[in-house]
């Protein structure tokens, strides 16, 4: 077909100037029945573009987008039907080139529409039960994270995950005003696809491995149950209004997650925490919701805790408030996990061991040589008859040499007559430890176990750093493996002492900082930003210099793993530390800021900012290569990208870059757009 020419800037004033509609920042979307209402010139704008887009199916609702010239014919087969009806369609022609593109979208994850009175014109017979509807969703705060409803699996998932169901144009769960006495607790036990944020930690700590019972206190709906039943772990659990009927028994593993927070009474609450402890032989996970991080629900005071719109108590919580609450309770020390998540370990040696593994640096692993037999010089032989080789012990051996390698590598140095489960064997066959030992090490070179060596040193004072810091009662009862570190790599306890006491002194002075933020930047890990700070994915947090580690350990006391953001950001000059969460941080090539966590080492303070609202719009990360390394998923991809966005003709990527919406007119400008990790 012949290409028309449309005026692209007479129709962007025509829309500019339009008062009817929904708008956002890039296009306005209007429904058929309020296009009458719009200018003139713009209905003949629009008839000219369906005409030249040759439009033959239906349409109800249209998209026109000024920044980049564009107007898209969408259909959405029960728009009136559905409260928040989905996309089945689109066609939409580019202005200045004349080209049209035709679009169907699955059924199953198709995009939705939300807010849809704002397409209508006013005074429509639909627009009151819209209204009432984006009301009850609003107070439910199902709109909280818009970057994170488009589409209908998301979408439904945030409905479940708040409680909800939408029947025509009710959202079902919505309760008004309530008193003391029609507080609605069990409804706070929310629909959940993946494992609850304590349960994540347990797993993610190892504590969920088979090797321990797990009971969930206040279990809800019973998902997390389901979960690890299904994985064939020993899971049971106890709610009030959910599973009253099942016995209340101990086990190694207590979770009371997201329990304290729906308890209006402040003794019931006590009652509850002693009641999940006295159930706990080795660790209690402890979740609740944290003030300040979260506008997932509309609040307003009650006693010391929120109602939400759907009557359900909330009491929120400060990070202090928790711990002092949990310690002053339990007599014991709680050790944060994430904002709101702490464990409390009933033994002072479990304790100490979790703290240890803890602060345990990842050190890469280089393959396991084979092995060999030492060089021999040659020599003439006569020549004689063949006869059988017999092996030396070591080619007989070589397995167990390997594994006792493997074992002098774990650790570091020999293992004691403890750590080697074939101690006994290696003892017939080869040897005394330290004479294999000198052996391999002659074999196979020391520079791989002299590396090992150092990281297991670094991490021991790091975690006695800590445990300075945090002036833990437990730390007369270090694990039998420091204790063997100490005396291998320091020679007393007071040595490794006095050592972690310099380096947790150092951790305060922004000449080090700086020094070791050069050296990570230097070594691949992160990216130092005009000798400010040093950014990186929170992945490599254990690689970092020990003065970082333990700078980042310090904060952890606030914040929790800092492994639970995405990226780190360590201010050299200020004393601060900054954790960034992102919005599909490994699958976005331009991944979108949801909440960014400020700490004050200094104060000893912590403020929680999101992003995503109304009032805070995302914040794009661009280059984001620079934060990660190869191995990281899609890193080549994401350099090609950020080379080939760095490219753009008028696109400025200093600083925080430009918003989204330059973005995308820069792109419009310049006829580009973004596909996944390619920039066509």
């Amino acid at each position: 077909m012949g290409k028309r020419a449309f005026d692209v800037t007479r129709f962007r004033r025509l829309v500019a100037d339009l008062s009817i509609g929904k708008r956002l920042p890039d296009a306005v979307y209007l429904h058929v029945d309020a296009l009458p209402f719009g200018p003139p010139d713009l209905q003949v704008e629009v008839q000219q573009a369906l005409t030249a887009a040759s439009v033959t199916g239906p349409w109800n609702v249209i998209k026109l987008a000024h920044v980049d010239g564009r107007v898209s014919f969408l259909w959405y087969p029960r728009f009136f039907e559905e409260a928040f009806p989905a996309l089945a369609n689109s066609t939409a022609i580019d202005l200045d080139t004349g080209r049209v593109s035709v679009r169907t979208y699955q059924e199953d994850n198709a995009p939705i529409l939300h807010r849809k009175e704002t397409l209508l014109p006013s005074g429509h017979a639909s627009i009151s039960a819209a209204v009432a509807v984006t009301a009850a969703a609003e107070a439910a705060g199902l709109f909280e994270r818009p970057t994170e409803i488009g589409r209908r699996r998301a979408w439904e998932d945030r409905l479940a995950r708040l409680g909800f169901r939408v029947e025509g144009h009710r959202l079902i769960g919505t309760v008004g005003h309530a008193s003391s006495e029609t507080i609605h607790r069990h409804r706070t036990a929310l629909t959940r696809y993946a494992l609850s944020t304590p349960m994540q930690a347990l797993w993610r700590h190892g504590f969920l491995d088979g090797e321990h019972s797990i009971f969930d206190y206040g279990c809800g709906r019973g998902d997390d149950l389901r979960a690890l039943i299904g994985r064939g772990l020993d899971a049971t659990g106890w709610d009030p209004h959910f599973a009253p009927d099942q016995q209340r028994r101990q086990a190694d593993v207590v979770n009371l997650g997201f329990v304290l927070n729906v308890i209006e009474d402040t003794s019931e609450r006590r009652d509850a925490l002693l009641g999940a402890w006295a159930l706990t032989r080795r660790v209690l996970a402890i979740g609740v919701l944290i003030g300040g991080r979260s506008a997932f629900e509309r609040f307003r005071l009650f006693r010391d805790g929120v109602l939400t719109a759907r009557g359900t108590f909330q009491k929120y919580y400060a990070p202090a408030e928790l711990r002092d609450y949990v310690e002053s309770c339990l007599q014991r020390e709680p050790i944060a996990l994430a904002p709101g998540i702490v464990f409390v370990f009933r033994d002072d040696a479990d304790e100490q061991a979790f703290l240890a593994r803890r602060s345990s640096s990842r050190v890469p692993v280089s393959a396991l040589p084979a092995a060999s037999l030492s060089e021999r010089p040659p020599r003439e032989r006569r020549e004689r008859l063949p006869r059988p080789r017999t092996p030396s012990k070591w080619e007989t051996h070589a397995d167990l040499a390997d594994a006792f390698w493997q074992r002098c590598l774990d650790l570091g140095r020999t293992p004691e007559v403890e750590e080697f489960e074939r101690a006994a064997e290696l003892r017939s066959a080869l040897g005394v430890p330290a004479t294999v030992f000198r052996r391999l090490a002659q074999e196979r070179g020391t520079e791989e176990i002299d590396r090992r060596a150092k990281a297991r040193r670094d991490d021991i004072l790091v975690f006695l750093a800590l445990n300075l810091f945090e002036r833990r009662r437990s730390v007369s009862s270090l694990p039998d493996g420091v204790r063997r570190d100490l005396r291998a790599f320091f020679g007393s306890f007071q040595t490794a002492q006095t050592e972690a006491q310099r380096l947790l002194f150092s951790a305060g002075r922004t000449d080090v900082i700086r020094e070791a933020c050069e050296f990570a930047a230097a070594a691949g890990l992160g990216y130092l930003d005009a000798g400010h700070s040093l950014q990186l994915h929170s992945a490599m947090a254990n690689e970092l210099p020990s003065v970082l580690r333990v700078y980042l350990g310090c904060a952890a006391r606030l914040y929790g793993d800092v492994e639970t953001a995405d990226v780190v950001k360590v201010h050299v000059e200020s004393g601060k530390l900054t954790l960034m969460t992102y919005d599909d941080f490994e699958g976005k090539a331009i991944p979108e800021l949801i909440e960014r966590v400020k700490i004050n080492l200094r104060r000893q303070q912590i403020d929680f900012f999101e992003y995503g609202t109304a009032e805070s719009p995302s914040q794009p990360l661009y280059l984001k290569s620079r934060l990660v390394r190869p191995g990281f998923p899609f890193y080549e991809e994401q350099v090609a990208f950020d080379r080939a966005l760095a490219g753009v003709d008028g696109l400025d990527l200093s600083g925080f870059g430009p918003s989204k919406e330059m973005l995308t007119k820069v792109l419009a400008a310049a006829r580009r757009e973004i596909d996944g990790y390619v920039l066509r």
